[in-house]
């Protein structure tokens, strides 16, 4: 709980550079495109460096980083939706160019091993220096985007403790809403519909103490509530989300919240594998649900 999202890409940010260092100065080499005496002269927008192929070593460390690269990528394009235009093109340009690096097909301008390592280095430093100028700055707020089931395990939310985490701010996102109600209905077992209920009732409750959209104290000076209104625009979330797919929308209505302040710490807060699973396909922190009273008297 100690890290927010900007610390969560630096650490992967460094990770990659580690590893494309690895590959480039050791296993990587090009020669020129064009020699003299060349009856044809290939001229190309993408450099006038062919890359060598890669030994067997190197396409080991490649098949592992590539698809870590991606992953990294789109999570920084649908984390970056709110900054300057110019910004994100540089940023996808530069992303772009670490992605080529290590796929080593085509064309490069780089002329030697050490400037393309040189030339990585430079890439990696743009990545995070531009995240750090953009969005080095909070409120300090902890927020703990809470799905469903965590609500319905454990709502009493005035005894819900992280480590290393002293005030925070439950979030409750449109789908968890949406869910909620349609298990108070809906759901086929009794004890489900009568916590989706439970759960209800405190929500308006604590609407009482004043606009949930802004955010009100339940534990003034250590847990507070926070409603989010606006549905998830899934065109700017990663695109692998299904819009039909509850846990998903979720997933990007997490994201939007990340967005608005990479530098605090949010963290999703659910026991469900299989989304727990998904948050850290997309690269977004969890942890578990914080156990209830009746819990902790039972240990």
């Amino acid at each position: 709980m100690t890290h927010s999202m900007l610390d969560l890409l630096r650490i992967r940010a460094n990770r990659i550079y580690e590893e494309g260092i690895r590959l480039i100065g050791n296993f990587s080499a090009m020669h020129p495109a064009n020699t003299p005496g060349d009856s044809v002269v290939l001229i190309s927008p993408g450099g006038n460096q062919f890359w060598n192929d890669l030994p067997p070593a190197g396409k080991q460390i490649q098949v592992k980083l590539l698809p870590e690269i991606g992953r990294f990528s789109e999570l920084v394009r649908a984390l970056t939706r709110n900054l300057p235009n110019g910004v994100q093109n540089n940023m996808q340009g530069a992303l772009e160019t670490i992605r080529r690096s290590v796929e080593q097909e085509g064309t490069t301008w780089w002329k030697s091993r050490d400037e393309a390592v040189e030339g990585f280095r430079s890439l990696i430093e743009e990545i995070i220096n531009t995240l750090e100028k953009y969005c080095n700055s909070s409120t300090g707020e902890a927020l703990a985007i809470a799905d469903t089931n965590a609500l319905i395990h454990n709502p009493d939310i005035e005894h819900w403790h992280f480590e290393d985490v002293k005030m925070f701010t439950v979030v409750l996102t449109p789908t968890v809403l949406s869910e909620l109600d349609k298990h108070k209905m809906n759901h086929k077992n009794q004890q489900v519909r009568e916590k989706a209920s439970s759960v209800i009732r405190r929500i308006k409750e604590y609407r009482r103490r004043g606009s949930l959209q802004d955010g009100v104290d339940v534990v003034k000076g250590r847990v507070a509530l926070r409603s989010i209104a606006n549905e998830p625009n899934m065109d700017q979330s990663l695109s692998w989300l299904d819009s039909a797919n509850a846990d998903d929308r979720f997933l990007a209505s997490a994201i939007d919240v990340m967005r608005a302040d990479l530098a605090m710490r949010a963290f999703i807060v659910t026991s469900d594998i299989n989304l727990q699973n998904k948050a850290e396909m997309a690269g977004l922190p969890f942890c578990e649900v914080p156990s209830s009273m009746a819990e902790k008297g039972e240990q």
